[in-house]
């Protein structure tokens, strides 16, 4: 539900209340002030700051907001993670999927504190995030955070090459475990699976789920490999780790359909599947933990018949899931799969929200601006499944009463809106259509692009009813 104020009422809607209503940021001003941002920022997540607010003295108080020195990123993201825990705790599956993206400041001359992001020299930021999902892709919310800025000066390779784990930027990957972890320790009837695609492959990672196990509760792991590792059996000549499964008996096959980054087609991917269970690797030399083993599963996918002039998509996954069955390794695939969810929250948080566009002076400030954005970002796609996932349930759940009666005259060109509130299905089809999404029968559910686009027009067809229509209070 957006969070509306009217005239001089200081209480927020119920949702911006549940993500941030116990922030205790210093100053009971400044609580009152990042709930009014959540609203506003939720209401047009791409707008700047200007258009955000009405008056010169409400963006000049935003700004202000910003610099002030009690406010930093972790107040603001500890409440959102305290629910974020509470919603995850309502499930017996939830995936942790844990990636990282980069935030280009290159042109922002002015900006104190940033760092370069690539070769040529763009400046900006990086974020690593943790999303909690649901097996059936619904998003319960940002379980961890990490932002920073490079050093100005690239160390180079040999340099970084032999640095302590803890010193180097792939650390990153131990500590987004060790939040998968955490949120296994709460949820204690929940199973939690930590996803990451090939740049988690780090050894370390696998050590750190032995140890976190043999203390308590440690989340599972799913790692797309990104190393042909030496596997070492008891009688056998060392193999690499993929020459070792694609010697294994083939268990059967699997298909799914996958979406071209490119131009969005998509494609049907059928492949062949072979696993080994409790297979041991070996730390390499010169890392932290030298000679150090493990005992993992494996999971070899390689595509059958790929289409002419492509290349087949082959995945080795490394997992603490049982690999026995055929059932287990088709779960295994379909939670791997869910890994998509969070290349859409990225893209749902750059160019849904325009992060990139928010300009403050330095790091310092906008920080806390990406984590209050990471909170929009994720209700955005919490709406969009809720809407396929319980397509039942009334709308009046999540939307005001003149957002679902403006948003169904607006859609559908109707002249009255019906007496009982629309289905969150019903909704979310409104919201797509304002989006560009045509709806026609055999169309799929909207996108998270039209989603967005629809909730900033329905922002403004909310505001013309709360002030034109027919509920509109005289003054």
């Amino acid at each position: 539900m957006f969070l509306t104020f009217h005239g001089d009422q200081d209480m927020a809607n119920k949702w911006v209340l549940e993500e941030l209503g116990g922030i205790e940021l210093g100053d009971k001003r400044l609580n009152k002030r990042v709930l009014e941002l959540l609203e506003k920022a939720a209401k047009q997540p791409q707008a700047s700051f200007n258009t955000m607010f009405h008056t010169r003295k409400e963006v000049q108080a935003c700004y202000r907001f910003f610099s002030n020195d009690l406010v930093d990123e972790h107040k603001i993201f500890q409440p959102h993670l305290q629910e974020s825990y509470k919603r995850s705790a309502q499930h017996p599956i939830v995936l942790s999927l844990s990636d990282t993206t980069s935030l280009n400041y290159t042109t922002r001359k002015t900006l104190k504190d940033s760092g370069y992001i690539s070769s040529n020299n763009a400046q900006g930021f990086f974020l690593h995030a943790n999303i909690a999902v649901t097996p059936d892709r619904l998003h319960l919310g940002v379980i961890s955070q990490k932002i920073w800025a490079r050093e100005k000066e690239k160390p180079g390779r040999s340099l970084r090459e032999y640095k302590p784990l803890i010193e180097k930027e792939s650390y990153r990957w131990i500590e987004a475990f060790r939040d998968s972890c955490k949120l296994a320790a709460f949820c204690k009837e929940t199973r939690v699976i930590h996803v990451t695609d090939r740049e988690g492959d780090i050894f370390e990672l696998f050590t750190e789920y032995e140890s976190i196990k043999s203390k308590g509760i440690a989340a599972d792991y799913i790692v797309r490999s990104n190393h042909n590792r030496t596997v070492y059996p008891e009688e056998k000549t060392f193999n690499g780790l993929i020459e070792e499964l694609e010697g294994s008996k083939k268990l059967g096959e699997i298909g799914f359909d996958i979406i071209n980054r490119e131009d969005g087609t998509i494609r049907r991917v059928r492949q062949s599947v072979q696993a080994i269970s409790s297979v041991t690797i070996k730390s390499r030399y010169g890392a932290d933990t030298p000679n150090v083993k493990v005992s993992i599963n494996a999971v070899y996918l390689k595509e059958i018949d790929p289409p002419e002039g492509e290349k087949g998509i082959t995945w080795c996954l490394l997992t603490s899931l049982p690999v026995s069955k055929f059932e287990e390794i088709k779960s295994i695939v379909e939670y791997y799969l869910c890994r998509w969810e969070i290349e859409v929250f990225f893209k749902t948080y750059k160019s849904g929200c325009k992060v990139e566009e928010k300009s403050l002076r330095s790091a310092e400030r906008l920080y806390p601006l990406f984590s209050l954005f990471l909170i929009i970002a994720w209700r955005i796609n919490f709406l969009l499944h809720m809407g396929r996932i319980n397509p039942n349930i009334s709308c009046e759940i999540y939307f005001e009463r003149s957002e679902w009666k403006a948003g169904y005259i607006a859609a559908t060109r109707n002249k009255e809106p019906p007496v009982v509130a629309p289905t969150m299905n019903e909704m979310m089809g409104y919201i797509g259509k304002l989006g560009g999404h045509l709806g026609r029968k055999n169309d799929p559910f909207p996108g998270v692009k039209a989603i967005w686009i629809g909730i900033c027009k329905l922002t403004h067809y909310a505001d013309a009813w709360d002030l034109f229509g027919p509920e509109a209070k005289a003054n």
